[in-house]
């Protein structure tokens, strides 16, 4: 059996390979990525609880991305994280370590179906936007499980409105369930000539024998020259704790069941780009934790603040400075200490479409 680094060896060097041979027969528009994040980080702890300050040079992300189209009609993308777990999941055989590996047909402009490994289309910006370009995430969204093996199907009535039905797995390490299977119905909306967007979905999924799980996610974003903003909230009902924070904070072996569980995330973000070749990042979030064994015990409170450059307008290069703070309230007894903790780092963001 090969070991996990002599895969991500042979992985990289085929991408590689496949990617110069169609750049070189030029069969159709070929984009290759490398998607790169990384920064010296100072902190004083983790979601875990407090620590005393240190630091280090760290990579924060590194992901290959490859997209393309074969034809008008055909089309396809690949990611692949090398810096998540690359062990296999257990519902669709793909390592958890790769992101997207779907083929799209898209019928004419109003029709498209995809169909792999595929990111589920809740709604919201935060949730919608690269992973690269975030410097950190709510406590729900940074546990959520996204990318799973499934189906999409497309219709763009007009240039305003996509709906997108999607059927897919609801995750990997859930309970044994015979058929599990996540349904959702996504709307993203693109009004007033693309000064307000939306990002709305519902859905739901099986969960174990007799168990549901519910969502409703939404955002809206503003857009001005200079200056950008956008809120998002989500709302996760479970009767299996998939996203796994209240497990954690009860512990596995909790005398009382947790019963339904009620996920709640709020998120505010802000961009303005206050001189050319400079943008001012500023977040907030808020999350609620909610179980029937101790009702509404926990928040989550995170803010961040970060200053972009970038020093090359035709690349997609941005070196930043940031800073973070993380609280996290528990009500009750019998539950973990509330505790704050902060993040400073300063590095650099890089997509590099290598061609």
């Amino acid at each position: 059996m090969k070991k996990p680094q002599s895969r991500l060896t042979a992985l990289v060097f085929f991408l590689l390979t496949a990617a110069f041979a169609a750049h070189s027969q030029d069969k159709g528009p070929f984009n290759f990525y490398i998607n790169f994040a990384g920064a010296y980080q100072a902190d004083n702890g983790s979601e875990d609880g407090p620590s005393p300050w240190s630091g280090s040079f760290r990579a924060r992300d590194l992901r290959l991305e490859v997209k393309g189209r074969v034809n008008e009609n055909l089309y396809y993308r690949f990611r692949h994280n090398l810096r998540s777990n690359q062990a296999t999941g257990t519902l669709d055989g793909f390592s958890k370590g790769l992101n997207m590996m779907f083929a799209g047909y898209e019928f004419n402009e109003h029709f498209a179906i995809e169909a792999g490994k595929i990111c589920q289309h809740w709604g919201g910006f935060d949730y919608d936007e690269n992973p690269l370009y975030i410097y950190q995430y709510s406590d729900y969204i940074d546990h959520i499980d996204i990318f799973f093996t499934g189906i999409d199907f497309y219709w763009r009535p007009d240039s305003r409105h996509e709906f997108v039905f999607e059927l897919s797995n609801p995750a990997n390490d859930l309970l044994p369930v015979r058929f599990p299977v996540n349904a959702l119905l996504n709307w993203n909306g693109n009004l007033l000539d693309g000064f307000v967007q939306t990002r709305c979905a519902i859905g739901g999924m099986t969960q174990s024998e007799g168990g549901f799980g519910k969502l409703l996610s939404g955002g809206i974003k503003f857009n001005w020259p200079t200056f950008q903003c956008y809120f998002d909230t989500m709302f996760e009902k479970d009767a299996v704790d998939r996203i796994g924070i209240a497990t954690a904070n009860f512990g596995p072996a909790a005398l009382r069941p947790l019963g339904e569980i009620l996920y709640n995330s709020n998120i505010v973000k802000a961009f303005w780009q206050f001189s050319p070749g400079w943008n001012l990042v500023a977040k907030g979030s808020w999350d609620t934790v909610r179980t029937d064994a101790g009702g509404k015990y926990r928040d989550g409170l995170m803010a961040l603040c970060a200053l972009e450059y970038y020093p090359e307008p035709s690349q997609d290069l941005r070196l930043f400075a940031a800073a973070t703070l993380h609280r996290v309230i528990f009500n009750g007894t019998g539950l973990p200490d509330s505790f704050t903790t902060g993040r400073a780092e300063l590095g650099l963001i890089y997509r590099i479409k290598v061609f």
